[in-house]
């Protein structure tokens, strides 16, 4: 006859299972995609190109702390503050 595994060990051995695949598969690609942001948003500087969370696509003029200026539209002078955390990507620089 084969010996019955406890039902409280099998539940543990999937309850950790699971912890570890949500580990593997959730907190550590989280962990690097926050830390290319990070590191994105520490190298962004005047006359780069970005685009933001709500597609605004502008020349970044001034970085004040937390927020940065973008230039929308050079002809009108239209310029536009937004939080650091609002850009998405960096486009390239403009020379």
């Amino acid at each position: 006859m084969i010996p019955q595994i406890p039902q409280l060990s099998l539940f543990l051995s999937y309850a950790l299972l699971l912890l570890l695949a949500m580990y593997i598969f959730v907190y550590i690609p989280n962990k690097k995609r926050h830390s290319a942001q990070k590191h994105m948003l520490a190298s962004l500087k005047e006359g780069d190109e970005v685009i933001t969370i709500g597609g605004i696509v502008g020349i970044v003029s001034e970085r004040d702390g937390d927020y940065v200026t973008l230039l929308i539209d050079k002809e009108k002078e239209v310029h536009i503050r937004v939080v650091l955390y609002a850009i998405r990507q960096i486009k390239a620089a403009k020379p």
